[in-house]
């Protein structure tokens, strides 16, 4: 998502609103962008500050940190970083900070449509590709699909060649930083 200074959202994505919704570790209020606990919230608008400020410098040195929820079994995970400017939205001289957040309890959200319209997949391939980048065998994946065992090999081969890629941590690798 994006915020500016004083934690106001301008920007989420669906994954963001999600994580809003559940009222849990993080709220969004008529204040912005605030934390269940006390210490969270002057965190966050700790990190964004410095993040909108000093864009320049990168992360802040606290990010990423944890907010604990009271009805999860793991904290979500932010991370603060500088975001673009709002130029492009004609609001002049205003800087971001973008919040990555994850919430290990959702698992990892691989948009499928991302894959297929980046790397040329198939609907059925980039499904393998998300089960693989969920921490699934090709075998996992091809029960959790229906597919045999012969066809997640014979898809994942496809996917090697259209990613130009090898071997499964190869493959990985360059989906997490397409997915992340």
């Amino acid at each position: 998502m994006l915020v500016v200074d004083g934690c106001a959202l301008h920007l989420t994505n669906r994954v963001a609103r999600a994580i809003l919704q559940k009222n849990d570790g993080l709220l969004l209020g008529r204040a912005g962008l605030t934390a269940d606990r006390a210490s969270d919230t002057r965190l966050l608008q700790q990190l964004v500050h410095e993040a909108i400020s000093s864009p320049e410098a990168g992360e802040p040195k606290e990010s990423p940190f944890s907010v604990e929820r009271k009805s999860a079994h793991s904290p979500l995970i932010v991370r603060v970083i500088p975001g673009p400017g709002l130029d492009c939205w004609r609001v002049p001289e205003k800087r971001t900070a973008l919040l990555k957040i994850y919430d290990r309890d959702m698992g990892l959200v691989v948009d499928e449509q991302t894959l297929i319209s980046l790397y040329g997949l198939t609907r059925g391939e980039a499904a393998l590709t998300a089960k693989l980048i969920q921490g699934k065998s090709p075998e996992e994946a091809a029960a959790e699909l229906f597919i045999s065992p012969h066809t997640a090999r014979t898809h994942l081969k496809r996917v090697f060649m259209k990613t130009d890629t090898h071997r499964q941590p190869e493959l990985l690798v360059r989906m997490l930083l397409t997915v992340l």
